[in-house]
């Protein structure tokens, strides 16, 4: 069987200022907000056979060199429906608590979702289940919401991301960040 490849997924490349005038703004464009976690990008590959290795990718797509933790694998392989072929989920990962934080889905089952929107691709991520492991992060669609997650104390919270609901594909321009103020 053929290791699965890296996937050149989404990064953000601008900024907004996380005050509210920007924040509802960008929502009234349409947009989404998620928590920014502060960890290890990992794009986390899956494939339904149990015996295939599972791939965590750095950002750059080097693989990571820690390995994912017998527990969050065991997690995902429960939480995703693997049918068959791979799966490549969009994570951050925070190593020393041993937590990973989904956010996108760029492959399921073997078919790439590059021709899906964000709407479309964070709806078929799972999100009904218990983890103490694993989480997907939710969508933000409030100006209230997203000034809460910035005032928030938590270190591994660096901000926002709002992501484009509409743009195909895993473009750079789909995403904007959103840093706390420190």
């Amino acid at each position: 069987m053929s290791r699965s490849v890296f996937i050149k997924a989404m990064h953000p490349e601008t900024e907004v200022s996380p005050n509210s005038a920007s924040i509802e703004k960008i929502l009234k464009a349409g947009w989404v907000g998620q928590e920014k976690i502060h960890g290890h990008r990992a794009q986390i590959h899956l494939h339904a056979d149990a015996n295939e290795e599972i791939i965590a990718y750095t950002r750059q797509g080097q693989p990571h060199t820690k390995l994912l933790p017998k527990e969050i694998i065991g997690e995902l392989r429960r939480i995703f429906d693997l049918k068959n072929g791979w799966t490549v989920i969009d994570t951050e990962w925070l190593k020393p608590e041993n937590k990973l934080y989904v956010f996108d889905i760029l492959k399921i089952n073997d078919k790439l979702l590059r021709n899906l929107n964000y709407e479309d691709r964070f709806n078929l991520i799972p999100r009904d289940y218990i983890s103490p492991y694993v989480k997907t992060l939710p969508l933000l669609t409030t100006k209230e919401k997203c000034l809460e997650v910035l005032a928030r104390s938590e270190k591994y919270i660096e901000g926002l991301v709002f992501k484009s609901l509409t743009t195909k594909g895993f473009e750079d321009t789909s995403i904007v960040r959103c840093r706390k103020r420190h």
